[in-house]
């Protein structure tokens, strides 16, 4: 007999997910286990524009820090 498994349709990576997921690594407190059940659903573009989001922000914020201190 010729049994045909059906992979089911991928779940989906929500914005939630990849932001959830760039935070964890930017802070650098991931594991190997969450990578490894995070990794393949998730989109590699997806990923990349919301970790340069991330590190704009930053960035952003440390320019405005310095730039207040300065002037007081």
């Amino acid at each position: 007999m010729n049994d045909v498994v059906v992979n089911p349709q991928p779940p989906k990576d929500g914005l939630f997910r990849t932001i959830r997921t760039v935070a964890w690594a930017l802070l650098g407190i991931r594991g190997h286990k969450p990578y490894t059940h995070d990794a393949p659903p998730l989109s590699p573009l997806k990923l990349l524009i919301t970790a340069l989001a991330f590190m704009l922000v930053f960035v952003l914020s440390l320019v405005s820090v310095a730039i207040y201190i300065s002037r007081h």
